[in-house]
This record gives C-alpha cells, sequence and structure tokens, in this order.
C-alpha cells in the first residue's frame, strides 16, 4: 500500500509513453510522406525506433541504472493484460496478452541506500545512452536510419518522466524498511508477520500492513470496520482490501444485508483502481460468487491464480477457486484446489475455514443466475 501513490504516478508515465509513442511515429511516416521520401523505409525505420527505445530503457535499467541504485521490481513481456505472472526474488516476470517484442519494467524504485541526489545522475546517464542509440540507428542512412532516431528519441519521454516522478515522490509514501519485512514474511508465516508487526511502534503505514494481517488472520469484520473509517484517507488499495473482507465475511455466514451492499459498492470503486493493484486479486471472482455465478467464477479465480504474483495473493485466488468449485457441486476439483492453495502460500484463517467447509456433507449445486 505504500507504493500506491508511486504506481499512480507510474500509470500517469505510462499513458504519456502511449501517447508520445504513437504520436511521434505519425508524426514521422507524415514528414516521409509529404516530402516524397521512400514511404516503406520510413515506416520500417519508424517501428524499429520505437522497438529500440524501449529495449534501451530496459537495457539501461538491468545494467548501468544499477550504479545509481535504481530498482526494478519484476519485468513484463509482450503487450496487453496480463495473462501469467511467475514470481521470483526481485519480482519475477510477467507474460501479457500479445507476444510482441517488448520488455518494460513492472515497477521501478530505488533502493533504500541510495539518496534522491543520485536520480539527477542517472537521467543524465540514460539520456546518455539515448543518444547514443539514435546516433547508430541513424549510421543505417536512407530514409530508414534518421525516422528511427527521431522516434527512438521520442521514446526517451517515458523515462526520463519516471526519474523524475521518482525523484519528486515523498519517501513518505514508500514503505520503511522495516514494514517490508513485515510484507515479506507475511507471504511465508502470517503469526510471525503479526509478531513483527506488534513490535513496531503504531504509524498509518503499519496500519495498512496491519490490514492486510488482519484479512490472513480472519478477522474480517475488524478489518472492515477499520478500513471503512480509513477509505476516505487512502481509497485504491484500501478498496480492494474492504471489499475481499466483505466477501470472506460473507463466506462465513457473518455478513448482513449492508455488508453486501457495501461490497458491491466497494467492486465498483475498486474497478478504477490502477491494474498493477488489481492484477492477480481473486475479487472478480468473489463478485461472480455474490451473483451466484459459480461458473464464471471459475473461470475468474483460474485467471487470478496464473497471474498473482505473491504467494498469499496466489493462495488467496485458489482458495477462492475452490469455493467456487465447492458451489458449483464439483467436489474433487475444489480439493485438488485447496491443496494447491495450501502449497503455494502460507496458512491463513481462510484456509481453516475452507478445509472444514468442504469436509461437510457435499451440497446439491447451486443454480447459476441468468442476467
Amino acid at each position: 500500500m505504500g507504493d500506491e501513490q508511486l504506481i499512480r504516478r507510474w500509470k500517469l508515465v505510462d499513458r504519456v509513453h502511449r501517447t508520445v509513442g504513437p504520436v511521434a511515429l505519425l508524426g514521422v511516416l507524415w514528414w516521409y510522406l509529404r516530402s516524397g521520401a521512400d514511404g516503406l523505409q520510413a515506416e520500417a525505420g519508424a517501428v524499429t525506433g520505437l522497438y529500440a527505445a524501449g529495449l534501451l530503457w530496459a537495457g539501461y535499467l538491468a545494467g548501468p541504472a544499477r550504479w545509481f541504485g535504481l530498482r526494478v521490481d519484476g519485468w513484463s513481456f509482450g503487450s496487453g493484460a496480463p495473462v501469467r505472472t511467475v514470481p521470483g526474488p526481485r519480482g519475477g516476470w510477467q507474460l501479457r496478452r500479445f507476444p510482441l517484442p517488448m520488455v518494460r519494467p513492472l515497477l521501478l524504485g530505488t533502493d533504500p541506500a541510495s539518496g534522491p541526489g543520485r536520480l539527477l545522475p542517472a537521467l543524465l546517464a540514460y539520456l546518455g545512452v539515448a543518444a547514443l542509440g539514435g546516433c547508430l540507428l541513424d549510421l543505417a542512412g536512407g530514409d530508414f536510419g534518421p525516422a528511427a532516431a527521431v522516434v527512438c528519441l521520442a521514446g526517451t519521454v517515458a523515462p526520463a518522466l519516471m526519474l523524475v516522478v521518482l525523484h519528486t515522490t515523498s519517501a513518505a509514501v514508500r514503505l520503511a524498511p522495516e514494514l517490508q519485512e513485515v510484507a515479506r514474511t507475511m507471504q511465508r508465516d502470517v503469526a510471525e508477520a503479526r509478531r513483527l508487526l506488534d513490535a513496531l511502534p503504531p504509524s498509518t503505514a503499519a496500519g495498512g500492513i496491519g490490514l492486510s494481517v488482519l484479512l490472513a488472520e480472519g478477522r474480517y469484520r475488524e478489518l472492515a470496520d477499520r478500513a471503512a473509517e480509513s477509505t476516505a484517507r487512502a481509497g485504491g488499495a484500501m478498496d480492494l482490501l474492504q471489499a475481499r473482507a466483505l466477501a470472506y465475511l460473507d463466506e462465513t455466514g457473518a455478513a448482513d444485508d449492508a455488508d453486501r451492499a457495501a461490497f458491491h459498492a466497494l467492486h465498483r470503486a475498486a474497478l478504477r483502481t490502477p491494474r498493477s493493484l488489481r492484477a492477480g486479486s481473486d475479487l472478480p471472482a468473489l463478485y461472480e460468487l455474490a451473483r451466484n455465478h459459480p461458473g464464471l467464477a471459475i473461470d475468474e479465480a483460474r485467471s487470478a491464480a496464473a497471474v498473482g504474483s505473491t504467494p498469499l495473493r496466489r493462495s488467496a485466488a485458489y482458495a477462492t477457486l475452490a469455493l467456487a468449485f465447492h458451489r458449483a457441486g464439483r467436489p474433487e476439483e475444489a480439493r485438488a484446489a485447496l491443496e494447491s492453495a495450501r502449497r503455494t502460500g502460507p496458512a491463513t484463517a481462510r484456509l481453516d475455514f475452507l478445509t472444514g467447509l468442504l469436509a461437510a456433507p457435499e451440497p446439491a449445486p447451486a443454480p447459476e443466475l441468468r442476467t
């Protein structure tokens, strides 16, 4: 949650990139076609320059950027919506729907030991790398080289803006190292995460992490009440967390009509959050379960399990998949999904609840509502 402001700014920069790149490409093509040059060479050069700009940025982040304390939390391959995420010690990698030759960082950050003063040299070094790449493309000559060079240099706008964003984003919105440790520990041991959290002094950031721990502990009502008090200030990730808490509360039979209405309102609000926050969440599947559509919930939960990057999020998706299979009257698949949830993430109160639920006599399949 501490990186939510940074994620929102990152998405803004990404929108700038998606605007500047095509505009530069079309501008170059218009200029060449207007001057009577070889349109095919210009088109090939413009497209090459667009891809070269992305690969130069990725190569810079993978190599020289580390000298300036820049840190990449995972990589994405292709374009479009994410379809699969494989976790790793440095964020892992994410495969997107269209297999285009595009490599991008999932999120860019700075090492705690590096100060903001190193970002200006990082920006200058990147611009130098981009200028060198543009010059090399220009050496191709003809109508291809200049078109590729111009579009490649235009592609430096978004990365340069991202470095400025890192420089101007207050360090207060990022998780402190001790809270990052709590978040990492929660991916493997909820009880240990609670012990580490209780040892920290109270703070707003700790409260946000604390809500995630409450979710894993099964204290859904307490989480929903506390999140409702802070939603006006936080929003975004807090909406996602509170909506999931209300859905899990409904699974236990402890929710009332007001809770269900609040869940639907929060679900609508969560749809407006950045895709980076929603990727791999089981919230779409929970929404289909709330509408008594177990078949659609199975599809959504499977997709979430494939995309979810962190063990806890992936485990939650498998747990929701187990519940969807259970409500669809498919007990064997429900037990297999629950076992996947246990293997994937730490022990949570929800897994204990679902274990007892699946051990109970099997209900008749619920008919799906048709809308």
